[in-house]
């Protein structure tokens, strides 16, 4: 019995090509954290 190889796609691909969305809302929050004063 041979096991067919599994796919690790989901783990090696880059967030921006997995999710557009999830990685422009991201980014976006890191840039408002390094660049705004909190007050």
């Amino acid at each position: 019995m041979t096991v067919p190889p599994r796919n690790t796609g989901f783990f090696t691909e880059p967030l921006a090509d997995r999710d557009a969305d999830v990685f422009a809302a991201i980014t976006g929050e890191l840039g408002r954290q390094r660049d705004e004063i909190e007050l």
